[in-house]
This record gives structure tokens, C-alpha cells and sequence, in this order.
């Protein structure tokens, strides 16, 4: 065992693997095994098998979870480079776009804007083009007393459908004028967001 250490980097891989997954004294244990990323069982006790799954790694490459919060497995499992996996993290800032999550920062590399801006725009509700787009936005915050608001009825809604009363911390304006509860939104953004991590399990 020593020796196909020392002559194969693979098996290290897939040593390193399970220690941080399933060894509570691993000092990484806790970052994985400690919140329920796990090796599947088809790779856990049979090298063999995760080496053909994975196939020959890339150089400079080393073996990335396509979701974070999920465990080792063939479906989860792919050898990717430093910068990839560094956008893969589970602390990384992500957003709805159109029903679909998108990572924050490749949101801003792919369109030269910052990382605020990407965050400020998908909260409007903006599509994923008015989003990436480089002409400048301002989007001023409406409320009950006045804004952008077209209309008496407008003008004279307080609340949100469910409730929520109109302030500056609650309320945002759409793109066709019409306001916009933060609170609801954000219970829809987490709504999603779990949906989309158990479709992922």
C-alpha cells in the first residue's frame, strides 16, 4: 500500500478522500464528513472502481464536487483546475437568474461588471441579458408616497398581497413600474434554493 502511494497520485486522491469524509480525526473531517459530504459506496472500499470512474486526471487538476453540499460519487465527481474549484465553494455568492442559479463572480468576469452590481441587478428581477448588459442602471427605491409609482391605486397600496408593509427596507421597483416585497422575495429565492438542492441529492 505504501509503495502504490508513493508511485500513484490517484490512489492518494482517493485515500485523502475518504480520511476527510469518513475519518473524524482527519483534520478536515469537519469541513466534510462533519456536515454530511460522504464517498459513495461504490467508490468508498474499491480504488479500482473510482480510477475508472474518474479516468486520467489532468495535470494541475485535482477532483471537484459539481455541488459543493453533495458527496463523492461519478454523478458529483469531476477533475477540474484551481480557479474552477475556487468558484465552487460552498461560501460562494450565488443567484436566481430567470429560475436558474448562477455563481456571482462568473456573472461579473463574463460581463466586466463588479460583483455588487451582478447582486443589485438580480434582485431587480432582471433577465440574465439586462443583467450581464454594461449600460449602466440606477434604480431608484419606491414607496407608498410617491417613486415610480403611476396611478392612485399604486400610489395608495401600503402592503405587500401577503401583508408585508411598503418601506425603504422592504420594497423595490420592477422594470414595469410596479413594487416589488423584498420579504417575499426573498422567501421565494429560498424556496427555490431548496428545491434546487434536493434536486440535486
Amino acid at each position: 500500500m505504501t509503495e502504490m502511494r508513493l508511485k500513484n497520485p490517484l490512489y492518494n486522491i482517493w485515500v485523502g478522500m475518504k480520511q476527510r469524509c469518513h475519518n473524524p480525526n482527519s483534520a478536515s473531517y469537519r469541513r466534510y464528513g462533519g456536515r454530511g459530504i460522504k464517498v459513495c459506496d461504490r467508490w468508498l472500499n474499491d480504488y479500482k472502481t473510482f480510477e475508472r470512474d474518474m479516468g486520467t486526471r489532468p495535470p494541475k487538476h485535482s477532483i471537484d464536487r459539481i455541488d459543493p453540499n453533495g458527496g463523492y460519487s461519478p454523478e458529483n465527481c469531476r477533475w477540474a483546475d484551481t480557479k474552477t474549484q475556487g468558484r465552487n465553494k460552498s461560501h460562494v455568492v450565488r443567484v436566481f437568474v430567470e429560475g436558474v442559479l448562477y455563481n456571482v463572480a462568473e456573472l461579473a468576469e463574463i460581463s466586466g461588471l463588479k460583483p455588487d452590481t451582478i447582486k443589485d441587478r438580480s434582485a431587480h428581477n432582471l433577465t440574465f441579458s439586462e443583467i450581464i448588459s454594461p449600460e449602466r442602471r440606477v434604480f431608484t427605491e419606491g414607496l407608498a408616497l410617491g417613486g415610480k409609482a403611476s396611478g392612485a391605486k399604486k400610489l395608495a397600496r401600503t402592503h405587500c398581497r401577503n401583508g408585508h408593509e411598503f418601506t425603504n427596507e422592504t420594497t423595490y421597483w420592477r422594470k414595469d413600474n410596479t413594487r416589488q416585497c423584498r420579504i417575499c422575495h426573498n422567501e421565494k429565492m429560498r424556496r427555490l434554493q431548496k428545491q434546487w438542492r434536493a434536486e440535486r441529492v
